[in-house]
Order: structure tokens, then C-alpha cells, then sequence
């Protein structure tokens, strides 16, 4: 090349690299759009989706590494950290051979032309592209340092297929982050942009490997590699093909995106070898489940100190057909409750001093309007402590307990806990509220155990914690309400929870010292559509739930049976599961009525309960009586009756004749008030609770069927006695029905309207009430 030539060359970079100190640079560099991707705790890749042009592109999170900055400058432009953006020696040389062939044959090209190149979307090579790409190759250097321009070129380079920049191909070919790369690794992906269909190209891959190994061997002699790295290295392979994509939290990963749709790269703290031994758990219980017809289930474990989640299944599908919905993250949708917010109803009422956990709650037939509960197994308790109520999680008591605390406080603070899916008013809902009326998430539900589990361990205020799956801002946290539960009521709480009896082969777990404790809630849903069990310890709350995506009920979709065996395999996977200790400053000790749990009354037996040191209750024993007993015959007697009688007072526990006949069938030990002495005219106001009405209750709607024939059913109406004997005489309307004794039972063919209906024992004593009756 004469003189003059390489003069005029010169002269033109120089006035190039001038024009580029002022003149911008595209903004963006790249507009392509970027694959998503979710990274577990250790930035290792859990998932990803497709960037929208097809390309699996990822934004380049990690360092370069040294081996792989190395190898790339080694390979393509080996005074990168000398020039300026051309390589004058590469471009003279380049500028001979394209005279002498008469076609551009070698472009000279830097790394910073390559990105140029590729900035300008690799167009066709010709001599006014050419100039152009230096052009821009002398902005890129006068405007960015010299590690922006490899991070660029890193992140944007062909990499073959579908696959762009080293971020990608890092994982899409080894499985491992950048950082994690051999030197052979990080040596193929500096060369692979040179020819990035040989990877996909059987006939390339030798080619490809002899420039790898080429490669190796220059950085050996140039000093970068010891012999016996460089001997190592080439004996490593070369993929035979990409890796499939990891799948774990795919669902996670798209509810991420959509909340964030711009943001490419979601860092969370899931624990990716934690959510590997649960993803077996759950295959196996797929299986299981699939093969009685319950398709879908979701799974989440969550860190208690944090409220990080660990491990999310938003579904696992028994099979991948469209019914089974395998691509909705069921985790975040709202399903029926069930009886899963027992719990809270019962902290509630603990902290507002309206019980203790041994107040005893009727179990007895129960209406409200036209609203009738039943306990899962259809039987009647008469009554039970709150505490046994909540372990049997019987229906009947928990509505009570509702009816009584009020459902729209429930409701608000329902709100409160972070329910966020709960789209009626209080009223909507009405008692139902607390037996699967309301509509709630899986994410919701743990989040909720998860903050009971934290406040049983402070004393400190807290803020109720919604789910996170990353890093939270100081906004999020300190914009969530104050948590409405006393560190005693949480406590309680839980400790009534761990006394539930576990499933199958875990009720054994009793039998082992080192055997975890945990508390734990299930529930089902009507017409058993849905299964919950959410079980929590002092550090982790797991949560899980089984059902169709369709809503098909099955026979043995229920908590119980579908979701509690979940729960525990997955908790007896965990490493560590502790306890929270009892919050001694946050309970007080009161003495109440051994045998109801009350406020002591008269001579009863008594015993200490512990509640909420905040809680003021008041509440005094409504079951116990004290009465003049004739010590020769034990029956209810009085002074003015025998005068010289042996007449002594005593304490009894006596409770209403409903509840009374379902409660001595289990308490064979149970003594009510003695019958009143023959020779004696009782007081007829203590003959009061000598029988009830049970059905239909005051106030109540009654919505009575047809037959098949047209003509209208009856209603039955019900009575309990003391004595079973005694006679009882019914009137409806003020008109005479008859007479029951034993079974107190009578029914009728009632028009439809507002009914009144009377019960008179033979001592005179009557009760009345009123009820409708619709069509």
C-alpha cells in the first residue's frame, strides 16, 4: 500500500474520530426485546420465558468473567485495550486484501466494530455500511469505557439458533451461570459468535472444537493457562445439544411479569434445592390424587421471619390438557375457604375477652334465619370447649361463635389480615363467612399463618406482611396495617392448632422425641370442590391446596385426605422446624368453672385457663346452679317443704335440655340438677330448663319442598326434655296439635306465611316461638 494511501486513511479516522466526540449515540443501543427470567436465592436460574421476537435474549446480570474476557480478546481483537474503536494495522491489512480480491473479503473488524455492527441491526456489507459501522465504533469508544463496550457485545452476540448473548448461551449450553464456566466453557462461547450455526450443525461441531481448541492453545503459549489446564481443557466436550430450560416457578414467573411488565429480570429468594425434593413430593401425590380424579394441586413455602416465599407451585397438573388449566397459576386465585379461618375468628374472640379456650359452645341444631350448619360428620356434640371446637373444626360452634363475635367485624378484619379477595359486602356473606363462604387465595392463606406464626413470637408492633417473592421496598412494608392480634391471642392460637391429629401414618408422630410440632388447619369446601391444609412452625409456613381447575367436586376431595399428606411430606423435608416458646408476659392465668370454662359461680369445680394478657373477661358461669338437696333422697327439695328434713345446698352443672341430650351420650359422668321432690311445689321459674324447642328456632325461615305428586312437604318440629318421659303438648297457631313422650317429634303440613308454634309441659310450663314458612 503507497504512502499516499495510508495517509488519506489517516486523515479520514482522524476527522471521524473528531465528528464522533459530540455526536450521540442511539438510545437505546439495542431496542430488542428481552427474555424473562427468575432467579432463586443464589441468582441461579429457576425459569424463563421466550423474549417476544422468539430469541431467548437475557439480560446480562452477571460479570464478565476474566477467563471469558480473556478468551474473547485473545480470539477477536487482541489490542481491544489499545485502540480506539479501529485497529489502523487490521484495517490497512483488510483494505489490501478487498483491493487486490475486488470484494470485501476481510472487514478488520474490532469488537467495537462487531457491536457496531450488530447495533445497526447486521446489515448487508458494503463499502457505505462499512464506513458507517466505523463511524459509529468511533462513537461507541469516545462515549462508553471500554467494559461497557464488551458488556454490550456480550450481551447482544449471536450465539446460535435462537439463542443471543453470552447470558443465555451460558445456561442454554452448560446449565451454570458466567461465573461457574471452565476456562474450555467460556473459550467456545468467545468463538461461537464467529460461527453460531456450527452449534447446531453436526458437520460444524468439529470445526468448531479446532477453533476452541485453538484458541486454548494460544492462551497456553501467551502464558494465560498452565500446560496442564491447557491439556485438561481440551479434553472437555462440547454440548452436544442446548439444555432444556428449568421450569421451576414458571407461574411465579409470569404473575411477576404481568405485574411488572417491564422489568425483564426477577430476583426472588426461593430455595432452588428445597423446591427440587418438593417438585418429587408433588409428582408423586399427582399420581396419586389423578387416579381418583383430582387433577390440580398448588403448594407454597414460605420463611416466617421474612414472609419470603421459599418454594412456589402455583399448579402442578395430574396431566397437560387444556381442562386442567396447567398454565393457570392457581396459587393466586381465589377459591372457597372452607374452614380454614377457623383460627383467626378464634384469636379474635380470645383477644376480645368474649371466651377462654374452655368455654364451652353449643353444638346442637342450629338455625339463623334459613340458615342451618352442619358439622362435617353430622353428628351433635351438645357442647364442646372452643378449644376442642376449633381442633374437630366442628361448623356448628364456629358459627355460633361468629353469630356472637359478629360477622361484620370478622369480615374487617378479614380485610385487615391481607384478604384481598373478598369482593362482597359483610352482608353478602352473613355466617357463611366462616364455613367457606368467602373466597380466598392459597398466596393470602399462607401469608395470613405465616404473620400469626410471627406475632406469637413478638411482643414488638408489627404490620401485616403480604407474600413476597424478592426484595421489598420500605414503602410496601410500612403501608400495610398494624397486625389486630395480641402476641398471647397468636400464641394460643397455635398452640391449639399443633393439638390436631395428623393424617394416615403422621398421627404417629407423637411416638418419635424428635418429632417436630407444628400447627395445622385444614379445610374443605361445599359440595368438596376444594381441599386446604396450611400447617406453620416458629421459622416456615407451608401451604397447599388440591382440587379440579374446573371446579368438579370429588368424594374424597377434602382437606383431610388430599392436602394434609402434601403438607407433611413437605414439612418432613425441611431441615429445621422449631417452636415458638410461650410468651410469658403476653398471658395471665384465670381461674374459671372446670367443667364450662367460665367465670367460677357458687361452689363449682375450678381450674386455670391461660388467656391473653389484655383480655378482659367477664363472663360468668350460665351452667351452674346452687339448690337445696334432701340428703336421704338427693331430689330438689327446700326448708318450708321438709322442716325436719336433712336439707344441705349444692352446686350443679346443668346445661339447656338441647344441648344437655348429645352432651351426656359423651359424658357419661354428667349430674344435672335432680328433679324437684314430689311432695314439694317447685318454683316454676327453675322448671324453665325442664324441656326446649330445637326446631324450628325463633325467627327462623323455613323453606318447605313439594312432592313429585304437587303436594306440599311437611315440617317436622322437635323438642328435648329433661326427662325423656315427660309429656309434652304442642299447639300451632293457638290451636291444640297433641301430646309427645319420649321421641318429641310432630309434623305438619304448614301454608306458607308466619307460624307461631307452643310447647306446654305437664307442669304448665311453656315456650313459644315464631317462624315462616316460604314456598
Amino acid at each position: 500500500m503507497c504512502s499516499k494511501t495510508r495517509l488519506a486513511l489517516a486523515g479520514l479516522l482522524l476527522l471521524l474520530m473528531a465528528a464522533s466526540l459530540g455526536w450521540p449515540l442511539p438510545q437505546p443501543l439495542f431496542q430488542q426485546p428481552l427474555s424473562r427470567q427468575l432467579l432463586d436465592e443464589n441468582q441461579q436460574l429457576l425459569s424463563a420465558r421466550i423474549a417476544a421476537d422468539q430469541q431467548w435474549r437475557f439480560a446480562l446480570i452477571s460479570p464478565l468473567s476474566d477467563a471469558y474476557k480473556t478468551a474473547l480478546i485473545t480470539y477477536e481483537d487482541k489490542r481491544f485495550r489499545q485502540h480506539l474503536g479501529v485497529d489502523p494495522l487490521a484495517i490497512m491489512r483488510a483494505l489490501y486484501l478487498n483491493l487486490k480480491w475486488g470484494r470485501v473479503v476481510s472487514g478488520g473488524s474490532t469488537l467495537t466494530m462487531q457491536l457496531a455492527r450488530m447495533i445497526d441491526g447486521n446489515q448487508p456489507r458494503t463499502w457505505w455500511q462499512k464506513l458507517q459501522e466505523l463511524h459509529l465504533a468511533l462513537r461507541l469508544e469516545a462515549q462508553l469505557s471500554k467494559a461497557e463496550i464488551l458488556k454490550y457485545y456480550a450481551a447482544n452476540a449471536p450465539m446460535g439458533g435462537n439463542t443471543v448473548g453470552i447470558e443465555a448461551a451460558a445456561w442454554r449450553y452448560f446449565g451454570r451461570r458466567l461465573a461457574e464456566l471452565s476456562w474450555a466453557e467460556s473459550a467456545l462461547l468467545a468463538v461461537l459468535p464467529n460461527n453460531p450455526a456450527a452449534m447446531h450443525l453436526s458437520r460444524g461441531r468439529d470445526k468448531l472444537q479446532a477453533k476452541r481448541d485453538f484458541l486454548l492453545q494460544k492462551l497456553w503459549h501467551n502464558g494465560v493457562l498452565t500446560e496442564q489446564d491447557y491439556r485438561l481443557s481440551v479434553l472437555e466436550k462440547i454440548p452436544q445439544k442446548p439444555r432444556a430450560w428449568p421450569t421451576y416457578g414458571q407461574h411465579l414467573l409470569d404473575r411477576l411479569t404481568q405485574q411488572s411488565p417491564n422489568q425483564a429480570v426477577f430476583h426472588t429468594q426461593i430455595d432452588r434445592r428445597l423446591t427440587q425434593k418438593i417438585e418429587f413430593i408433588t409428582r408423586q401425590h399427582s399420581q396419586r390424587l389423578g387416579a381418583i380424579g383430582i387433577h390440580n394441586l398448588a403448594l407454597l413455602v414460605v420463611d416466617n421471619e421474612t414472609l419470603q416465599t421459599k418454594a412456589y407451585f402455583g399448579n402442578v397438573a395430574y396431566r397437560q390438557r387444556a381442562e386442567d388449566a396447567f398454565h393457570v397459576d392457581i396459587a393466586s386465585r381465589p377459591r372457597s375457604s372452607g374452614s380454614t379461618l377457623k383460627p383467626f375468628l378464634y384469636a379474635a374472640m380470645l383477644d376480645n375477652g368474649d371466651m377462654t379456650p374452655k368455654t364451652l359452645i353449643a353444638d346442637v341444631p342450629t338455625a339463623y334465619g334459613s340458615y342451618q350448619p352442619s358439622n362435617y360428620d353430622q353428628r351433635f356434640r351438645g357442647a364442646v370447649s372452643a378449644r376442642s371446637a376449633l381442633i374437630a373444626s366442628l361448623n356448628i360452634p364456629a358459627v355460633r361463635m361468629l353469630h356472637s363475635y359478629s360477622y361484620q367485624a370478622f369480615y374487617r378484619r378479614l380485610q385487615t389480615l391481607g384478604f384481598n379477595h373478598l369482593f362482597r359486602q359483610a352482608d353478602g356473606y352473613g355466617l357463611s363467612l366462616i364455613l367457606g363462604g368467602a373466597e380466598v387465595s392459597l398466596t393470602d392463606l399462607t401469608a395470613a399463618y405465616a404473620n400469626l406464626s410471627r406475632r406469637a413470637q413478638t411482643a414488638a408492633a408489627l404490620r401485616v406482611t403480604p407474600l413476597r417473592y424478592g426484595m421489598a421496598s420500605p414503602e410496601q412494608v410500612t403501608s400495610t396495617p398494624p397486625y389486630p392480634f395480641s402476641q398471647g391471642a397468636a400464641w394460643l392460637t397455635l398452640n391449639t392448632l399443633s393439638d390436631v391429629t395428623r393424617p394416615g401414618l403422621h398421627k404417629m408422630h407423637r411416638l418419635f422425641s424428635g418429632s417436630a410440632r407444628v400447627a395445622w388447619k385444614t379445610g374443605t369446601s361445599y359440595g368438596l370442590r376444594d381441599g386446604w391444609a396450611v400447617g406453620t412452625t416458629a421459622n416456615v409456613t407451608v401451604g397447599v391446596w388440591v382440587g379440579n381447575a374446573n371446579g368438579e367436586g370429588r368424594q374424597l376431595l377434602t382437606g383431610t385426605h388430599a392436602a394434609a399428606p402434601i403438607l407433611f411430606d413437605t414439612l418432613n423435608i425441611i431441615d429445621k422446624l422449631d417452636w415458638p416458646e410461650p410468651p410469658s408476659g403476653a398471658l395471665k392465668s384465670i381461674q374459671v368453672c372446670r367443667e364450662n370454662g367460665f367465670l367460677p359461680k357458687y361452689g363449682c369445680p375450678r381450674t386455670s385457663v391461660l388467656i391473653p394478657q389484655g383480655a378482659q373477661f367477664e363472663k360468668v358461669s350460665p351452667h351452674h346452679f346452687q339448690v337445696a338437696v334432701d340428703q336421704d333422697s338427693g331430689l330438689r327439695s327446700s326448708i318450708g317443704c321438709h322442716p325436719h328434713g336433712r336439707i344441705i345446698s349444692q352446686t350443679f352443672f346443668q346445661l339447656p335440655p338441647s344441648q344437655a341430650a348429645y352432651y351426656r351420650l359423651a359424658h357419661a359422668d354428667y349430674r344435672p340438677v335432680p328433679d324437684f321432690d314430689p311432695r314439694c311445689t317447685p318454683d316454676r321459674r327453675a322448671l324453665r330448663g325442664n324441656f326446649e324447642i330445637t326446631y324450628p328456632r325463633s325467627g327462623q325461615v323455613i323453606s318447605v319442598p313439594r312432592y313429585l305428586s304437587g303436594e306440599r312437604g311437611e315440617v317436622i318440629f322437635r323438642a328435648t326434655a329433661k326427662q325423656a318421659s315427660a309429656p309434652l303438648f304442642w299447639h300451632l297457631d293457638k290451636r291444640y296439635l297433641g301430646t309427645t313422650r319420649t321421641f318429641h317429634e310432630w309434623s305438619e303440613v304448614l301454608a306458607p306465611g308466619e307460624h307461631w308454634l307452643r310447647v306446654v309441659d305437664q307442669q304448665g310450663v311453656w315456650q313459644q316461638i315464631r317462624f315462616t314458612v316460604v314456598p
